[in-house]
């Protein structure tokens, strides 16, 4: 079909073509009658032009058809490998208080790592029973405060007291309160913001003791 309206297309043209050619000619010798004549045969086959066009457009292959409002295809990009970000868990806290203390950095800063760190540290309740009896015993020997030179025992005195003090927040208890002396005075002095014997430090101890007993009984 589409080629008998290909065929109808181009003999349309083509007579098309010879009636204009003809017409023009008749007008040139005046014969007026003949040129409308061929006019009309040039309306005619331009009629049958454009339906044949129209006619043949309808059995185009569908994929030499473009539609305007088609979207522009989309390129394909391959996923590109995410870089390795290394974990929490790829360490464990203690090689990460070893990795800190051995940093070329002031306390303050090493004190700042360590709690970013903490803050993430995904402690489970084993390991809150087990810091928690670890700060208990290192307040009872006296132990805590002794070398506060040593950065990677008050880093690790640190550590466990924020990852406790995360773990029960804003609730009251004694194991808290106590825990939460503990930080205080591990932090202060490990910053050089107190002496050992300082006021502050000793109330903090008071406390402390007070909580300890009520832990104990």
């Amino acid at each position: 079909m589409f080629k008998i309206l290909s065929g109808i297309f181009l003999l349309s043209g083509i007579t098309g073509v010879i009636s204009l050619l003809l017409a023009i000619f008749n007008f040139i010798k005046l014969d007026r009658i003949k040129a409308i004549k061929m006019l009309k045969f040039t309306g005619i086959s331009i009629i049958i032009l454009c339906l044949s066009a129209l006619g043949a457009s309808e059995f185009l292959p569908e994929s030499n058809i473009v539609s305007q409002e088609e979207s522009p295809k989309k390129e394909k990009y391959e996923e590109k490998p995410v870089a390795k970000v290394e974990s929490i868990e790829d360490v464990t806290w203690q090689e990460k208080v070893k990795e800190v203390a051995s940093l070329d950095s002031p306390s303050p800063k090493k004190f700042d790592t360590i709690v970013a760190y903490a803050k993430k540290y995904p402690a489970t309740k084993a390991e809150i029973k087990e810091f928690e009896d670890y700060i208990i015993a290192e307040y009872k020997n006296k132990k805590y405060l002794a070398d506060v030179q040593n950065d990677e025992y008050m880093l690790e005195n640190i550590f466990k007291a924020y990852v406790v003090n995360r773990y029960y927040g804003e609730e009251e208890t004694p194991i808290n309160d106590f825990v939460f002396g503990f930080y205080q005075n591990s932090t202060y002095t490990f910053k050089g913001l107190e002496s050992t014997n300082s006021n502050a430090i000793k109330y903090n101890e008071r406390q402390m003791d007070k909580a300890l007993a009520a832990i104990e009984n």
